[in-house]
């Protein structure tokens, strides 16, 4: 009789073990800082990624969340399907647009529509060997929405997965909007950025510096025709009276003389122009630096027709492009603008992969920076090799979302298929990147047109009245068992913690979701799980009694 007793306790013990070990995870990851977790994600993203696997997930009623819907930009993928476009043809799409917004319509068929009724036929600017009539057109045209829509879909999802998310609900409604639901999110900034980034990633040359110079030389003179004599000696008096912009970058980048001249006067009567509007990179003379009091009236200046004809005049065959982030430089910040060939070397579709990590510590610039390693498919890497050997000396700008990330100088020909994109602040920052690029880029912009946050703190209150309930009605089930059927109710209370291990172990394995009608089937659990033993051990007083 003793050895079966001391049988039954050592299953038990063993049993109970095998539980410990499946909620420790849990137990140890929800023990953690965000400091902690971030570290050890770093160091160690393999062991944080299984523990993080194991853990119980909360729902959106226990820890908040974001409740998001986003609509696909069909006025974008409209414009740049079409050919042949003219000054009628955005004027349209803008109303189109507007009524949409009102009406809630097919944006396909309204803009099919508003055409027909200026006399125009929307096969003008859609049509192909294999389109010839409208209906074919307008059937294009609503599978390229749907079809768009479909992987924008797609794409949401894996990043959202890759994001980490615990059960997230995404969704389509109607014919171009799509519904996420993220359950603790903590970031919903991070979120908004993540779920909205188009990611489109381009590889382009910089244009060289007699090129950018020439531009550069031929914008200035535009910006001095386009300011009043008089403006110029007013702002000749006042800058006679500080130190100029120049001298401040001389002393920053540590150089013996930067070229400078005049760049007209101040601003009047609400005009654009102003002086010292940009000058050149005395670094480089391959970008421009705009002061960031500067920044926006030039960003306007930019957008000018004259200014357009200037770049074709020069035949640099190129477009200006932002840097992704300013240059601080003392106590002054500037915006880069690089010149870059419209001609797209590679793009983001040939990547294979994207990682996340610490830079390269070989690489000065890049100590204490995060980065995202690229891996490229084989076309992408012949196509990758191809460029870098035959522009040896040359730059190449990495753009994403018509940002240039990076610019650096080919210094031998890249054979391997792998690229960096450097200089990132946060690892976050490379993460999220990497997601979206590994992901796939959206095939039309989205915007968020509604959001709301849900707040933990109710789930927060749940989860302690739900524990608080758990655990006392625990006790008393365990106290009463003990008092009332001795040693018999001392071995169903170990059965009842067995019961709720194994639950809480199943839920980790299986990544369930717990919620709130969760918390309370496991109180009902514990009132219940005794019942059998109850039965039992009534039937067997009646025997001994008998």
């Amino acid at each position: 009789m003793k050895s079966k007793t001391t049988t039954k306790f050592i299953v038990i013990l063993a049993v109970l073990a095998f539980a410990v070990y499946l909620l420790y995870p849990t137990y140890k990851f929800s023990s953690m800082t965000q400091e902690q977790k971030d570290e050890m994600e770093l160091n160690n993203k393999t062991e944080f990624l299984k523990l993080k696997s194991k853990v119980i997930n909360l729902g959106l009623d226990l820890q908040g969340g974001m409740h998001v819907v986003l609509e696909v930009d069909v006025k974008r993928l409209l414009d740049n399907l079409a050919k042949n476009k003219t000054d009628d043809f955005y004027r349209i799409l803008d109303e189109t647009e507007a009524e949409i917004e009102i009406s809630d319509r097919n944006f396909v068929d309204a803009f099919r529509e508003r055409l027909s009724d200026n006399g125009i036929n929307v096969a003008r600017f859609y049509a192909s060997p294999e389109r010839r009539t409208e209906g074919d057109v307008v059937s294009y045209l609503n599978d390229q929405t749907e079809e768009a829509v479909d992987r924008s879909l797609e794409i949401l999802r894996n990043r959202v997965d890759e994001f980490g998310v615990s059960e997230p609900i995404i969704q389509k409604q109607g014919d171009r909007r799509i519904i996420v639901e993220l359950a603790g999110v903590t970031d919903p900034t991070r979120v908004r950025e993540l779920i909205g980034k188009t990611a489109l990633l381009e590889f382009k040359l910089l244009k060289d510096n007699i090129v950018n110079k020439e531009v550069a030389e031929k914008l200035h003179t535009f910006i001095i025709s386009k300011i009043s004599p008089e403006d110029t000696l007013i702002a000749e008096e006042e800058e006679s009276n500080k130190d100029t912009t120049v001298t401040a970058l001389e002393d920053i980048f540590n150089v013996d003389s930067v070229e400078s001249e005049a760049f007209a006067a101040a601003d009047t009567g609400g005009s654009i122009f102003e002086q010292n509007m940009f000058l050149l990179n005395p670094r480089d003379n391959e970008t421009l630096l705009v002061p960031d009091d500067k920044f926006e009236k030039f960003k306007k200046v930019l957008e000018l027709e004259e200014v357009k004809r200037i770049i074709e005049e020069a035949g640099a065959n190129g477009e200006f492009i932002w840097a992704a982030k300013p240059l601080d430089a003392g106590t002054e910040q500037y915006h880069q603008l690089y010149l870059v060939s419209k001609n797209v070397e590679l793009s983001g579709e040939t990547i294979t992969d994207a990682l996340p990590r610490t830079g390269d510590p070989n690489d000065p610039s890049s100590i204490g920076k995060y980065e995202v390693s690229l891996t490229l498919n084989d076309d992408g890497a012949r196509v990758f090799s191809r460029v870098t050997g035959a522009n040896i000396g040359k730059r190449l700008a990495i753009i994403l979302d018509n940002k240039v990330f990076l610019a650096p100088t080919l210094q031998v020909k890249i054979s391997n298929g792998k690229a960096r994109i450097t200089g990132l602040d946060k690892m976050d920052e490379a993460r999220d990147l990497a997601i979206v690029l590994k992901a796939g880029a959206l095939p039309a912009p989205v915007k968020i047109i509604e959001e709301r946050t849900v707040g933990p703190s109710l789930g927060i209150d749940s989860i302690k009245a739900g524990s608080l309930s758990a655990i006392l009605g625990l006790a008393l089930v365990m106290l009463f068992m003990v008092i009332y059927y001795r040693l018999s109710g001392l071995i169903a209370d170990l059965a009842l913690v067995l019961n709720i291990a194994f639950i809480m172990a199943v839920m980790a394995y299986f990544r369930a979701t717990l919620t709130l009608p969760g918390i309370a089937g496991i109180i009902l659990t514990i009132g219940m799980a005794v019942d059998a033993n109850v039965l039992i051990f009534e039937r067997i007083r009646e025997e001994i009694d008998r």
